[in-house]
């Protein structure tokens, strides 16, 4: 009887310690790893030209420096300098008067527009060929008529006049454009390059207030007026 009693003692007493170590107890805290996520370096996009524009969305990678962009990195047309003050800019193909882009003379008339609103503004417009264009020139002098295919001696007069006679068809006072060929005296880009001699081949106009172009010609760079007067010929 003895027996039985302890041993009726003996399972109770372990089905009790067998109770506590299956239980969990309530203060229990179970740690959980925090995920982080790893930090990834992204180098800056290269941009060659330095013009502001991604190389891998850059349509014209070898932009000359100081020349204005778009959003694609090719020159802009006509760029808004101040209230009273614009850039022109027309890029033509290669011994030729056409328009690289169709959009200039768009472009060229914004401008008249703009001129007309304000009749006391100046125009300086300077007509410029690449150094190829100028060596064809060369080459062309010294053939026969019958020899050569084009004459592009007056190349750059030629291109200045386009863009002149545009500005007069709308309305502007020829009196009050001022026209220069600049040959190939002023480049603004390599010309061992397809592109950059493209960017040679050109137009520049300026258009300010008369006082800003015969008083103070501040109007810095190659561009200014005391500049053309003295490397180019005025027509």
């Amino acid at each position: 009887m003895k027996i039985k009693s302890w041993m009726t003692i003996g399972v109770v007493i372990a089905s009790f310690i067998l109770a506590s170590c299956q239980s969990t107890p309530g203060t229990t805290v179970i740690e959980k790893q925090v995920y982080i996520a790893p930090k990834v370096l992204i180098e800056p996009l290269a941009d060659t030209d330095n013009d502001g524009v991604p190389d891998i969305i850059d349509n014209c990678p070898n932009t000359p420096e100081g020349v204005v962009t778009d959003e694609y990195g090719c020159p802009v047309a006509v760029n808004l300098i101040g209230p009273l003050m614009m850039e022109i800019r027309v890029f033509f193909e290669r011994n030729s008067t056409e328009f690289k882009v169709d959009d200039y003379l768009t472009e060229i008339n914004k401008v008249a527009e703009k001129i007309r609103e304000y009749p006391e503004l100046i125009t300086v417009l300077s007509g410029h060929v690449s150094k190829l264009e100028a060596i064809q020139i060369q080459v062309a002098s010294n053939k026969q008529a019958d020899q050569i295919k084009f004459d592009n001696s007056q190349l750059a007069r030629t291109r200045v006049q386009l863009v002149k006679d545009r500005l007069i068809n709308q309305g502007i006072d020829a009196d009050k454009i001022h026209t220069f060929d600049c040959g190939y005296s002023m480049q603004i880009a390599p010309n061992d390059t397809e592109e950059g001699a493209s960017m040679n081949q050109r137009v520049f106009g300026t258009v300010m207030e008369a006082t800003e172009i015969y008083a103070n010609d501040n109007y810095s760079g190659a561009h200014s007026f005391k500049r053309y007067k003295e490397v180019c010929h005025e027509f």
